[in-house]
C-alpha cells in the first residue's frame, strides 16, 4: 500500500518542526569554549567602551569579540605577552595604553616609555597608575612618579569610600596598600587581619561599598579602608582566589559572587548587613574547563546572563540550548527530504492509476 499525500505532508511537516526546534530547545546552564579562532594562550580580558570584549594573548595578539564573533586587531606589540588591558578602553586601541611583559604601549603623551613588565593599570582622576614588579608608576606633572618601590604589585582596585575614591594595590607577599586617589603619593599599608606575607590577586566592591580581596588563603573583606580584614568563609579558605566578579543585588537582596580559582569556576550568594558581609552557603563549583589543572581562571566578565572567563582559552558559562541539538535538526531535515520525495512519488503513482483506468475504459 502506497502512502497518501496527507501522510507525506505530515512527515515533511514533522521534519520542518524538528528542523526549527533544534536550536531553540532549552538545555540549561553549561560551559562552552568561546575563544579566538586561532587559539593562543589568553592572558587578559577586558570590556571595551562599546560593550565588546578584548582579549590579549601570550604571543602578543589582540582580539575583539563583538556580536558573537572574534576579529583580530591589527596592532603590533612586538610579540610581547599582553598583561594589562584597561577596562572601559575606548574603541580605538591604537591610542589606548596597553600593558605588556615588555612595558607600556601607548603611554601618556610626553612621558618617557615604561619598559618594566606591567601587571595591571588603572585610569583615575589623578592620572594613569601602572602596577609593576617594582612598585607603581603614576603619571602626573609631566613625568612618571614612583610609589611603593621594591613592592611587587599584582592587582589594582578602585573603591568609593568615606566620600573619596581609594585605590588599592594587591601585592605578592605584602598584602594590600591603599591611597586616596587625590593623593597617590601617600600609600599606607592596609593588611591588618590578612595572613602574613599574603598574596592578593583580585578585588571586588559590594553594593554597600565594602572591599573584598581574593588572596592565596581565600577571601577577606573590610568595612572601610584601614579597618581590620575579616575572613569571608565560602569553603575556599585554602585556595588561591585569582579573579572575582560581583554582580548587582537580586530581588532577595543577595549578591551573586563569581570566583575564579585554580580548580575551576565557583558561585556563591553574599548577604550584606550593617555590620558584616557573609555567604549564604558555601561556594558551589559551577564547572571547570578541560585545562583547569594547568591554568587557573584569571579574569571573569559578565556576558549574556552568565560569565565569560579566561583559563588558557576563553570560556563562557550560561544558559544555552540543548547540547547536541543539531542531531534533532538533522533528523528533521531528513524527514523533510523524505516527505518531499514521497509526495511526488505518490502524485506520480496516482497519475499512472488515473491513466490506466482511462485506457481501460477506452478499450472497452
Amino acid at each position: 500500500m502506497q502512502m497518501s499525500r496527507t501522510g507525506a505532508l505530515a512527515i515533511a511537516g514533522l521534519g520542518l518542526a524538528l528542523l526549527i526546534a533544534g536550536p531553540l530547545l532549552p538545555g540549561g546552564e553549561r560551559l562552552i569554549r568561546n575563544g579566538p579562532p586561532q587559539g593562543g594562550h589568553v592572558t587578559d580580558l577586558a570590556r571595551a567602551a562599546d560593550g565588546s570584549v578584548l582579549a590579549g594573548t601570550q604571543d602578543g595578539a589582540l582580539w575583539r569579540l563583538a556580536e558573537g564573533r572574534w576579529s583580530r586587531i591589527n596592532l603590533d606589540l612586538g610579540g610581547q605577552p599582553v598583561t594589562a588591558l584597561p577596562a572601559g578602553v575606548a574603541n580605538d586601541l591604537m591610542r589606548a595604553p596597553i600593558g605588556t611583559a615588555g612595558g607600556l604601549i601607548n603611554g601618556p603623551p610626553g612621558l618617557p616609555p615604561l619598559r618594566d613588565r606591567v601587571s595591571d593599570q588603572a585610569v583615575t582622576d589623578a592620572g594613569l597608575v601602572v602596577a609593576t614588579g617594582d612598585g607603581l608608576q603614576v603619571a602626573g606633572d609631566g613625568r612618571w612618579q614612583t610609589a611603593l618601590p621594591g613592592v611587587q604589585v599584582y592587582r589594582l582596585g578602585v573603591q568609593p569610600a568615606n566620600g573619596s575614591d581609594y585605590l588599592h594595590a594587591g601585592t605578592i607577599g605584602q598584602g594590600v596598600f591603599s591611597a586616596r586617589v587625590e593623593d597617590l603619593r601617600d600609600w599606607i599599608a592596609n593588611a591588618d587581619g590578612l595572613p602574613a606575607a599574603s598574596r592578593v590577586y583580585s578585588f571586588a566592591v559590594t553594593a554597600g561599598g565594602r572591599l573584598i580581596a581574593g588572596t592565596d588563603h581565600g577571601l577577606y573583606w573590610q568595612t572601610a579602608p584601614q579597618q581590620p580584614w575579616r575572613m569571608l568563609r565560602v569553603g575556599l579558605e585554602d585556595s588561591r582566589i585569582l579573579s572575582l566578579l560581583l554582580e548587582p543585588a537580586v530581588d532577595a537582596g543577595t549578591q551573586p559572587l563569581w570566583i575564579g580559582s585554580d580548580s575551576g569556576l565557583y558561585r556563591v550568594d553574599l548577604t550584606e548587613h550593617q555590620e558584616r558581609v557573609a555567604a549564604a552557603a558555601y561556594a558551589v563549583l559551577v564547572d571547570a574547563p578541560p585545562e583547569h589543572l594547568r591554568y587557573g581562571i584569571s579574569w571573569i566578565l559578565p556576558q549574556d546572563d552568565g560569565v565569560l572567563f579566561s583559563a588558557g582559552d576563553v570560556y563562557q558559562y550560561g544558559e544555552f540550548g540543548l547540547k547536541g541539538w543539531y542531531w534533532i535538526s538533522l533528523a528533521g531535515l531528513l524527514l523533510v527530504l523524505a516527505g518531499g520525495w514521497l509526495f511526488p512519488a505518490r502524485a506520480a503513482a496516482a497519475q499512472d492509476e488515473t491513466g490506466s483506468a482511462s485506457g481501460s475504459r477506452a478499450g472497452a
